[in-house]
């Protein structure tokens, strides 16, 4: 049987640079509530920042009017944040596909971000729709 899962925050962000913070903010303040604490806690800011750049700069291409939608809900065992765009720009079903830290990306159109994202939270599913890309992160709770 799945965890019962409980919305917490929904947080709508203009698809400007800066505005990332606020979800980092937004992030920290929930994960101390829950427990989440230090690195782990860093860890879960860092990775919620590099979803909603990506978000802002690909997802939405940088249109101001057009929000980035950071949803922070819960279940018995983790805190899990849903970053998600409305997909403007070109989605990369692929872009689930990471290496671990011992071989970042390289090139021209490595994706940093992504890299960072999946080395710094303990579980990431990317979907990929017509109308918005959902990037999904997981933070377990501290046992």
């Amino acid at each position: 049987m799945a965890p019962s899962k409980k919305r917490l925050v929904e947080l709508r962000i203009p698809s400007v640079f800066g505005y990332e913070k606020v979800a980092m903010a937004t992030v920290t303040a929930v994960a101390a509530r829950l427990g989440i604490h230090g690195e782990r806690a860093n860890d879960l800011r860092t990775a919620v920042a590099e979803a909603c750049i990506n978000a802002i700069e690909y997802g939405n291409r940088s249109a101001a009017d057009i929000p980035v939608i950071v949803t922070l809900s819960a279940d018995d065992r983790r805190l899990l944040v849903d970053v998600c765009d409305r997909a403007l720009g070109a989605t990369r079903p692929h872009m689930g596909a990471m290496v671990d830290i011992q071989h970042p990306p390289i090139g021209p159109h490595a994706n940093m971000g992504l890299f960072l994202i999946h080395n710094l939270v303990d579980e990431v599913a990317i979907v990929c729709r017509a109308n918005g890309t959902h990037v999904q992160m997981a933070m377990r709770f501290p046992s």
